[in-house]
């Protein structure tokens, strides 16, 4: 009797294993743009901070990054950087569809539907690239820009640079009107 029940145990036992085995995966596999792209290190919800001489200058934010050990450049898509001042508040914030960080630099490049917020004005600067290197204090575009001010102003130029603190923005050949000024 007891070499019946524990034959009938290890059938069953053993059934349950190969059932198991004859079932879907829930590993996750990348897709196929994601392997071809032969990144060493793919994060999904990456955050990094910016520094200047030590100082925690600017949050990036990404839905992903793609790192390559033989680079110091990590590919960022869907991005999103706030830009701080000395006491820690929001300075300024940029949103785009993509870009490149340097490691190294904290130098950062943002392409695709670039949008910069400027929040002690409310000025929008928006551009398809935008540039931005903390060791000069220098946030620039060489590609047509449109600066949108809180009143309603728009001005349109070839490209733009800027201070970190934004206090002297110049837009190269622009058009449009700032204040009583019409260009």
């Amino acid at each position: 009797m007891r070499k019946l029940v524990f034959l009938w145990l290890a059938a069953v036992v053993g059934s349950l294993g190969v059932a198991a085995c004859d079932g879907p995966t829930d590993t996750p596999v990348a897709a196929g743009e994601i392997l071809a792209l032969q990144a060493d290190l793919v994060q999904f919800g990456m955050v990094s901070f910016l520094t200047a001489s030590g100082i925690r200058e600017g949050r990036v934010e990404a839905d992903t990054a793609y790192a390559y050990n033989d680079s110091a450049k990590v590919i960022i898509r869907g991005m999103h950087i706030v830009f701080f001042n000395e006491d820690g508040s929001e300075r300024a914030s940029v949103t785009a569809d993509g870009g490149e960080l340097e490691e190294s630099t904290d130098r950062m490049l943002a392409q695709g539907n670039v949008v910069l917020i400027v929040h002690a004005d409310g000025r929008k600067i928006e551009s398809s690239e935008l540039n931005y290197d903390p060791n000069r204090d220098r946030i620039w575009s060489d590609s047509a820009t449109v600066q949108t001010l809180a009143n309603g102003d728009v001005t349109r130029g070839t490209a733009f640079e800027s201070d970190m603190e934004f206090k002297n923005v110049r837009i190269a050949n622009p058009r449009g009107a700032i204040g009583n000024i019409i260009f």
